[in-house]
């Protein structure tokens, strides 16, 4: 990594995460059927399938948002925790996709949970890397003096592209994550990354004051520059895992698991051979049952493969999230034998 003058650095020691709940939405796609609406034959669905590790995911089946799914990530999460919502001084919503551009749906969710009006809530406006960043906020927080933060994260990205885009429709999935940091005692690690000068390989045209839809007709759906994209992560990534090892002052022997966001699974098994890291520490089929997640990839990731490990154990991960923006980071933290239930499915009102 470059050795810049100014670096976004950050540790803790007061901070952990006690729980973690996922919400997917409750519609399945089957990538097969879903390969036939494109016009692709049986041998370009089966390597896609294989190459990439398109499967299926799981989407809302209407109108739901990700305040929705956040929602009821959230109240399983306090309720099994045992947590009063009066007792949480703040929330933070990372989302790409809020319910509107004012105001915040951090708010909206801070009013459904029934959490104090002492509490503070903001909304973050990131994707792939937003869980890293919205934890080193509610590590910053609870190190700062506040009992309990609750990190709201995801998108309902199935709502904002073309659902005829072959390229990128059948890799998205819905999910709202909820996370509860607490004051522990407990060490972690962050590093945080940003170039701007990459924002056109991922973005949402016509979503902004900038050009608004209706100034030349054209909706506001994501577009993916997939080849700049592929290359910003086989450029970073790993060199970023490499820095934020040393930071922490770990190996990678030294860490249970390597959580990284998961955009496909071409692109993790480039990044754990470059970083020689073991598959049954890198998981990498997210994407291929849920879809991906964007911001909430990487909590999505532990409820759907690992949350019988992070409930049972005191565990040490790496996680790393990188996409649009362009923007990326990693942490190096500990958790001990967090609420961690499987993911639940969206069914309406819950």
């Amino acid at each position: 990594m470059e050795n810049e003058a100014a670096r976004a650095q950050l540790q803790f020691h007061k901070a952990a995460i006690t729980g973690i709940v996922t919400t997917v939405g409750g519609q399945c796609i089957n990538f097969a059927e879903e390969g036939e609406k494109y016009g692709l034959d049986e041998n370009e669905i089966s390597r896609l399938q294989r190459a990439i590790g398109l499967d299926r995911r799981q989407v809302v089946a209407g109108s739901e948002t990700t305040v929705d799914l956040c929602e009821a990530s959230a109240k399983r999460l306090l309720a099994g925790l045992g947590v009063d919502p009066h007792s949480v001084s703040a929330l933070i919503m990372v989302t790409q996709s809020p319910d509107y551009a004012a105001p915040s749906s951090a708010t909206t969710l801070q009013n459904r949970l029934g959490l104090p009006i002492t509490s503070m809530a903001f909304d973050m406006r990131l994707g792939c890397s937003g869980f890293i960043y919205g934890l080193s906020v509610a590590f910053s927080l609870v190190e700062a003096g506040l009992e309990k933060v609750l990190l709201c994260v995801g998108d309902v990205s199935s709502r904002f592209v073309d659902t005829n885009d072959h390229s990128i429709a059948p890799i998205m999935g819905d999910a709202g994550a909820a996370i509860l940091i607490e004051r522990r005692e407990s060490k972690s690690f962050f590093q945080l990354y940003s170039d701007g000068s990459g924002d056109r390989a991922l973005m949402i045209p016509n979503s902004g004051l900038r050009h608004l839809p209706q100034d030349d007709g054209k909706p506001a759906f994501m577009t993916m520059d997939g080849a700049a994209v592929f290359n910003f992560t086989l450029q970073r990534v790993p060199g970023m895992v490499d820095d934020i090892l040393k930071y922490a002052g770990v190996s990678s022997d030294d860490v249970d698991y390597f959580v990284l966001h998961q955009p496909n699974k071409y692109i993790l098994k480039n990044i754990q051979k470059r970083l020689k890291i073991s598959e049954e520490k890198l998981p990498m089929s997210t994407q291929s049952m849920y879809g991906n997640q964007n911001s909430a990839s990487i909590p999505g990731t532990i409820s759907g493969f690992l949350a019988s490990e992070y409930q049972d154990k005191k565990m040490t991960s790496l996680f790393a999230g990188f996409g649009i923006g362009l923007s990326w980071g990693a942490c190096v933290l500990e958790t001990n034998k967090i609420f961690a239930p499987s993911p639940f499915y969206y069914s309406g009102k819950q």
